[in-house]
């Protein structure tokens, strides 16, 4: 098992999962399977295990139903919230960077790899915004990420979009 929470978290199943407890207080396994339906039940109880070891979810309720046991899932909010301080800041960023460099180097790499397929793309654009118009643009980023997390369905896979709002250079507006 991973050994820290950024190495947890960073893996793209475990990262759904908290994604879909995000918009949730509370969520049972069967749903999250549910949800999930294109990850084998297996797989995401064994990722559910995996998180709830790195405390990163909490059991909130067990029920016993038909011989089995439904437990009752939530983010652990104050287990996150000690994760994320300033001086990880550098760790994390570098993590997340390097395991997006990963995914591309990998999917370039594919002996069975067609340019253009899974409308793969990355871009930099700057922004120049006051702190209310950001803060705006990332409410409005928000609900148009909301907007379109649909559920798993035949038709549909998965789009893993990744979105960085880095320092200016330095020298730059150094606050």
């Amino acid at each position: 098992m991973p050994k820290d929470i950024y190495d947890v978290m960073l893996n793209p199943t475990r990262m759904r999962i908290v994604q879909i407890l995000a918009t949730h207080d509370t969520m049972t396994t069967t749903k999250l399977c549910e949800i999930l339906n294109d990850i084998p039940r297996t797989t995401i109880y064994r990722h559910i295990s995996i998180l709830i070891s790195a405390s990163v979810l909490m059991v909130v309720d067990e029920k016993k139903i038909r011989g089995s046991v439904e437990r009752t899932l939530a983010l652990n909010i104050d287990r996150l919230s000690s994760c994320s301080t300033t001086e990880d800041i550098p760790q994390q960023a570098f993590r997340f960077l390097m395991n997006t460099y990963t995914k591309f180097e990998k999917y370039f790499n594919r002996d069975n790899f067609v340019s253009g397929t899974n409308k793969v793309f990355f871009n930099n654009t700057v922004m120049m915004m006051d702190d209310q118009e950001f803060d705006q643009f990332l409410s409005d980023l928000q609900a148009l990420l909301i907007k379109y997390h649909y559920e798993s369905s035949t038709e549909r896979k998965p789009r893993d979009i990744s979105i960085i709002s880095a320092p200016p250079s330095v020298g730059e507006n150094d606050d």
